[in-house]
């Protein structure tokens, strides 16, 4: 049996998620439906939304198509953030893979998002991680009982985030916003990633990890 890997991670930011107020509103998403907007956790003040002052962060280029990126899962460099998962390769139908995430002393974890996308492509932004954008990710699961899209918030004081996914094997084809056909499949001949969305202080980072099939 392949023991859990540990994925240690340092310091930067991706892209914006400003986090302040009254704390966060615990939310659990497990979802099938074509393209959930992407939020794990909310900032919401005792009677009303209050306004958050800027905080400049640096923002990476948008790559739609991850072009200019390795065919193969990525990783955000510099993420302040621990990960635990379980074993990923060799998997069956309806394997479950659990996610166990953890902040570096003097941060916080916010939240995790994870999707089953293509395992040749480098999935390094909001635009990669929308199925019906970028049609890298699959829409809804491959198969019945299993999952497409899993989200977890953490509770106050923001310390871990755990989730289970079940992965599943076979194809989901669908078309993307500009009417393109999108075809994602995973099985022994077609390995995946799990790709997960880490929502920390200023910042959101991607992490894919390799799926494989036996």
């Amino acid at each position: 049996m392949e023991l859990k890997k540990r994925f240690r991670l340092g310091l930067a930011a991706g892209a914006i998620a400003i986090v302040a107020g009254a704390g966060l509103v615990l939310v659990s998403n497990r979802t099938n439906e074509s393209d959930p907007t992407t939020v794990s956790a909310e900032t919401i003040a005792a009677g009303s939304v209050q306004s958050v002052p800027s905080v400049p962060v640096t923002i990476p280029a948008v790559n739609p198509d991850s072009v200019d990126s390795p065919d193969e899962p990525f990783t955000t460099p510099g993420m302040p953030v621990e990960i635990d998962v379980s074993a990923t390769k060799g998997l069956r139908n309806s394997s479950t893979v659990t996610v166990r995430g953890v902040p570096q002393p003097g941060s916080s974890l916010f939240g995790i998002e994870a999707r089953l996308c293509r395992g040749d492509v480098a999935i390094t932004n909001d635009i990669d991680f929308r199925p019906t954008m970028a049609g890298l990710c699959a829409v809804s699961p491959l198969s019945p009982g299993t999952d497409a899209r899993v989200s977890e918030a953490a509770a106050p004081p923001y310390q871990s985030v755990d989730l289970t996914f079940r992965v599943g094997a076979g194809t989901t084809t669908f078309l993307t916003q500009t009417n393109d056909e999108a075809v994602v499949t995973c099985d022994e001949t077609h390995p995946c990633q799990l790709v997960l969305k880490l929502q920390y202080p200023g910042a959101f980072g991607f992490m894919g990890i390799p799926v494989t099939f036996g």
